[in-house]
């Protein structure tokens, strides 16, 4: 286990679990939209501790095992849990396992996949194809190596899954998911865990919806391939007092395209429980950056409020 992300700010604290290749300050934009109210930290998953190994944990339950004993570690009790794709999944099992953790849990577009999608990984697996997925193969072709942060934000400015995010937004993640090697820069996130995260989607999911106690808003991309509306429409009927946020113009990586328009439904959501308001079914309206229009070539930004150091 590595030392946790701490983004600051004062007041009642938020555990933002990240997803599958995302390092914890790649959240920075979405950190800096909550840090006036709450105190933001983030564990690194197993992936990020140096030396660890993907046998380490053949499933993502482990992986929760370690959410839990690094709250546990860090005396945290009552505070809210967010967490982003698989962050979401493991948060939610966290919740279900030791609901004293969390006063509130907020999942943002988790792997909590429709049972058709399940189905066919099932088969696949059965068949032993389950690494010929496409997000495996894609996982272990990543460029690893750049000669600068630059040089990687440059290729990543140009590539079409990054065409909803800021220039500052790609810069966090740039910054985040990349370390200082021989080459120049190399990815902090080992292509061979992503690959088997994505190897190892789980299957039962959707056993412990049922089970989750604290107050629960999902937040979900209107674009997203991976929780989608009948999924959203499935959980409604398992957890009738959750509360759904779809935003517009997003996908799976809603925080990080529109960190501003999720921060504010969190923030929206957290008010509303405090005070017994009913509302939340609505996205607010989304100030984040808009993305960069073609023209001079964005340099890192030298100074920035939010910034996730170690605790």
């Amino acid at each position: 286990m590595v030392k946790p992300c701490d983004f600051g700010g004062r007041g009642p604290v938020i555990h933002l679990a990240h997803a599958n290749g995302f390092p914890p300050g790649a959240y920075r934009l979405l950190a800096a939209a909550l840090t006036d109210q709450y105190h933001v930290v983030a564990l690194p998953a197993r992936p990020l501790w140096p030396g660890s190994q993907p046998e380490s944990a053949p499933a993502w339950r482990p992986l929760a095992d370690d959410l839990i004993a690094g709250l546990d570690a860090l005396g945290l009790r009552g505070i809210v849990g967010v967490g982003h794709s698989i962050g979401g999944v493991l948060t939610m099992w966290a919740a279900v396992r030791r609901p004293d953790l969390f006063r509130a849990v907020v999942l943002i577009d988790p792997v909590i996949l429709p049972p058709t999608l399940l189905f066919v990984l099932r088969w696949m697996r059965r068949l032993g194809l389950g690494k010929r997925q496409p997000l495996v193969r894609g996982a272990l072709r990543r460029r690893r190596t750049w000669p600068s942060r630059q040089a990687c934000f440059d290729q990543y400015r140009a590539k079409p899954v990054f065409a909803r995010w800021s220039d500052e937004s790609l810069w966090a993640y740039v910054e985040a998911a990349t370390e200082q090697s021989e080459a120049g820069v190399a990815l902090a996130y080992p292509p061979e865990w992503e690959a088997h995260i994505f190897a190892t989607t789980p299957l039962d999911a959707w056993r412990d919806v049922p089970r989750l106690r604290p107050p629960l808003l999902v937040i979900r991309g209107a674009e997203t391939n991976t929780f989608r509306a009948a999924s959203q429409a499935r959980m409604a009927r398992l957890v009738p007092q959750a509360r759904f946020v779809v935003i517009q113009n997003a996908g799976h990586l809603v925080p990080l395209e529109r960190p501003a328009a999720t921060g504010a439904a969190i923030r929206n959501f957290l008010a509303s429980t405090s005070n017994g308001q009913a509302d939340g079914r609505e996205a607010p309206p989304d100030r984040s950056p808009p993305p960069r229009a073609r023209g001079a070539r964005p340099r890192a930004p030298q100074a920035r409020s939010g910034d996730c150091t170690e605790l």
